[in-house]
């Protein structure tokens, strides 16, 4: 069957339509992943029995980082508290084993209040009394990421 002119017209301008839109789509993706800069803060030194982890963007914000017990028991849910003044879009906690292979961990940190944002997670057991935890605070804020690196002793606790 025949096409006619017309017709191929038609799909000449769909085709190129489509086209198009997808240069448009790729270069919006582009431009945005082009302009999102990662600004990865300093290790604060910082004791969670004494008070929350703070960390201070190059603006003078903090994201504070609070963890409930503070001894970090494993095997027990710990609920995760992030304070910040900074408009979020998405926030993230990894942790990680310092000195033993324990995996990495991720949770969600989910709006909870103005500012705040807080998530439950479980640490795994370790056989040692003491274990050395990275924990990252990814925070997506507009065409900026954070990355807010803590070092955290969870100790079991003196019976």
């Amino acid at each position: 069957m025949a096409i006619s002119l017309r017709q191929d017209k038609w799909l000449l301008a769909g085709g190129l339509f489509v086209l198009l839109g997808s240069l448009f789509c790729a270069y919006q993706f582009y431009a945005s992943w082009k302009t999102s800069r990662t600004v990865t803060l300093p290790v604060p030194d910082c004791d969670l029995r004494r008070g929350p982890c703070v960390s201070r963007l190059p603006s003078g914000e903090k994201i504070e980082l609070h963890i409930r017990p503070t001894h970090m028991p494993v095997l027990t849910s710990v609920q995760l508290e992030v304070k910040t003044g900074i408009p979020v879009k998405k926030m993230y906690i990894n942790f990680k084993g310092a000195e033993m292979n324990m995996g990495e961990f991720r949770s969600a940190l989910l709006p909870h209040k103005e500012g705040s944002y807080s998530a439950q997670t479980i640490l795994p057991t370790c056989i040692q009394d003491n274990m050395v935890w990275h924990a990252v605070v990814q925070i997506e804020a507009g065409n900026m990421r954070y990355s807010a690196p803590f070092v955290l002793i969870n100790q079991r606790p003196s019976t």
